[in-house]
């Protein structure tokens, strides 16, 4: 198993547009897809977290090449668009799942 970590830093006013777009579209056409197992939005925690506060996106995939078809299919870039549209910036990386509890 494989995770794909996709660390996204929203636009000036568009922190709320980009966590509605990771959502839906793009995680709720991601869940449909061969070899995807689940993912979590990951967002600052406590009483210093604010509005333009980085997101992180964490998708597990049975197989990087599962994950590689999803990115190679025309939705994908039809899903991924309007994050592209409301990121400042997007990082992502792929880990090796080493060890699992109750995944």
């Amino acid at each position: 198993m494989i995770t794909l970590h996709v660390y996204l830093s929203p636009k000036s006013g568009k922190s709320d547009a980009l966590r509605a777009a990771v959502q839906d579209p793009w995680i709720s056409t991601m869940s449909e897809q061969p070899g995807f197992v689940q993912a979590a939005m990951l967002t600052p925690f406590g009483e210093n977290a604010t509005e333009s506060d980085d997101i992180e996106v964490v998708s597990y995939w049975e197989s990087e090449e599962l994950r590689l078809e999803w990115v190679a299919r025309p939705i994908h870039d039809q899903v991924f668009a309007s994050i592209m549209e409301l990121a400042e910036t997007i990082s992502p990386i792929v880990k090796t799942v080493s060890a699992d509890w109750n995944v």
